[in-house]
């Protein structure tokens, strides 16, 4: 019950920062909310993570780490405003709306509500959508919060901790799929 009440906790911390800009820019709501989020996901991501074997555990995290760096410096570095990153939110909340239905029903379908085989369905094709999705809402989120004066959309000085939650949420999320794809190792 405590990992489910945790993610709870960091997820309705998560939206009231994404969909109030004074509860995310105000002190000390902000702060809360930071911590609200780091100590949910915290004890949710541990949870995960305990139905795996520590080397697919190690593995998914420097995985996850390399891929950080590598995002986060190609976003940081790359001033070309063809490719501007910042204009991809609705194309990644597309995909992520569409990412996000396709795990609901695959839900239903693991608790009988959908008939089995009513999705096709791989554990390890899932979890490389996911860390592919989520790859790219990092360099969306990068490119946000370091914009320069070739970006169309950036993040105020004042979304310091949404920022932040906002990183920590995708680096997460490309762990907790890069683990799915090593799922064969599950204790």
């Amino acid at each position: 019950a405590v990992p489910w009440l945790s993610l709870i906790v960091s997820t309705i911390a998560w939206y009231t920062a994404h969909s109030s800009v004074k509860a995310r820019r105000e002190a000390p709501m902000k702060w809360k909310l930071l911590a609200a989020f780091t100590i949910g996901e915290s004890i949710a991501v541990g949870f995960i993570t305990t139905f795996f074997k520590f080397a697919a555990v190690m593995q998914a995290m420097v995985a996850t780490a390399a891929a950080t760096f590598g995002i986060s410096a190609y976003t940081i570095l790359q001033k070309n405003p063809k490719y501007d990153l910042s204009q991809w939110g609705a194309g990644l909340s597309s995909a992520g709306m569409i990412f996000l239905a396709y795990a609901v029903m695959r839900l239903l379908e693991l608790y009988g509500i959908l008939p089995q085989g009513f999705l096709p369905y791989r554990e390890a094709w899932f979890g490389m959508a996911g860390a592919v999705l989520f790859s790219f809402y990092l360099a969306y989120h990068t490119k946000l919060i370091v914009a320069g004066k070739h970006t169309k959309y950036q993040m105020n000085e004042k979304d310091e901790v949404f920022g932040a939650m906002c990183l920590y949420e995708d680096i997460i999320n490309i762990f907790i799929y890069i683990l799915r794809v090593l799922g064969e190792d599950r204790n």
